[in-house]
Formats: C-alpha cells, sequence, structure tokens
C-alpha cells in the first residue's frame, strides 16, 4: 500500500510540473508544453524564440557516447480576428549552440528534425505534412570553446494539396552526442538558442497594407544580444 501511494504521488508531482501554456503572436497564438528541455519561449511578432540551458551532451575520460534528445510540440493557429487577412504558408528554423573538444580522438554531433503537420487540411487520406532533416554540419574544432550553427526551412507550398494554413502542429527534434574514448580526453556540445518563425501570407481575395516581414534571422540576432545581456 505504500509502495502504491508513492508511485501515485511521484506520478501527481510529474503531472504537476508539466504545463501546456499559449503565448500570443502579433497574428498567431502558440500553444505548447513548456516543461521539456526547451523551457518557455519568447514570442516577437510571429517568431517564438527558446533559451536552453541544461540542454547538453558531455562524455568525459572515455565514458563513450552520451546522448541528449528532446522533442518540442507546438501548435500554432491565426488568431480568429487575423484569419479572414493572413494564412501561414512558410516556417524558418535557425538553432545554436556551442561545443568544446579535449583530445584528438573526441568527437560531438548536432542534428534534428523539423515537422509540419496540419490540423485542418489534408492531402488525400492524411493530414498534409511535410518534415526536414538538418545538422549543423562537421563540428571539429579541438581546443578552443567553439559556436555551432544550423538552420533550416519548409514551404507549405512544396506539399501537393497544401499551400497555405490557419492550423498546424510544428514538431522539433534536436539530438546531441558526445564521445569520449581516450582516458584525459572529453567531449561537450549544448544547444543555447532556438527560433521559429512563421511566415505569413496575405490572403488574397483581402485588400489590406501588408506589414513588413519579421524575419527569423534579424530577429535572432537582436534577441541574442538580449539573453546574453540577462546572462
Amino acid at each position: 500500500m505504500k509502495k502504491l501511494l508513492t508511485v501515485l504521488l511521484l506520478c501527481g508531482v510529474a503531472t504537476a510540473h508539466a504545463a501546456t501554456i499559449t503565448q500570443m503572436g502579433t497574428d498567431v497564438t502558440f500553444t505548447y508544453d513548456d516543461s521539456t528541455l526547451y523551457g518557455t519561449g519568447t514570442v516577437v511578432g510571429n517568431s517564438i524564440f527558446f533559451s536552453p540551458t541544461t540542454f547538453k551532451a558531455e562524455s568525459l575520460n572515455a565514458s563513450g557516447a552520451v546522448t541528449a534528445s528532446a522533442t518540442l510540440n507546438i501548435d500554432i493557429d491565426i488568431k480568429p480576428e487575423s484569419q479572414s487577412s493572413f494564412s501561414i504558408t512558410e516556417f524558418k528554423l535557425l538553432e545554436l549552440g556551442d561545443y568544446r573538444l579535449v583530445g584528438n580522438s573526441s568527437s560531438v554531433d548536432a542534428s534534428g528534425r523539423l515537422q509540419v503537420t496540419s490540423n485542418t487540411t489534408t492531402c488525400g487520406w492524411f493530414a498534409c505534412f511535410d518534415e526536414v532533416l538538418f545538422s549543423a554540419g562537421p563540428l571539429t574544432t579541438v581546443g578552443a570553446l567553439t559556436s555551432w550553427s544550423a538552420s533550416t526551412e519548409i514551404d507549405l507550398n512544396d506539399t501537393v494539396g497544401w499551400g497555405i494554413d490557419d492550423s498546424v502542429n510544428v514538431q522539433i527534434q534536436n539530438n546531441l552526442q558526445a564521445i569520449s574514448t581516450v582516458v584525459g580526453e572529453s567531449a561537450m556540445v549544448q544547444k543555447k538558442f532556438q527560433g521559429q518563425a512563421v511566415v505569413l501570407a496575405i490572403n488574397p481575395q483581402v485588400m489590406v497594407p501588408v506589414p513588413p516581414a519579421i524575419l527569423l534571422f534579424g530577429s535572432a540576432l537582436g534577441l541574442l544580444g538580449w539573453i546574453r545581456r540577462r546572462a
């Protein structure tokens, strides 16, 4: 009985820490679970940014391969008052981090997957979706703490029968790996910033002024400066 009570209490604690929140952008809403390694996002215009602090893989003194993986699901919806004027057409992703290699036998890798699935539109028998894999590229600098970056995008026009939408699920999966095989050597790689931008298209039947596009990479540079000032 005591064991059962302990299990139930632990389940209750785990449930209590999970929180689904909705944040408002200019024309869209972002809904996600903020209890993951990504933490709570910061919304700027129609973009959302995350700055994780504990998303790291580190291997010390021949510990072999150490991995860190996480998946973030974000439901993105056009606000009711904007649905007659705008549609979602494109997604841009920027990721930043750093790594350190000590010893010529150590190695690290940072990769991931971006997937967008419609909540409303079907392509044939299934919901419309598109996905793309991405990688930070060869991370080979030994000695100094070195920055890495990765970027990718999905255009709904690339999927036949899709093109635009007003409610989608965006799934971002990240995989970090650090390998150390020799005593005295080490490897560390961490993810420190992620930005997800939504590019909106003006609906052709509505003649209203087009607002300036909020580009992901310009916003990311400004937000990075703000994040570093807070650190």
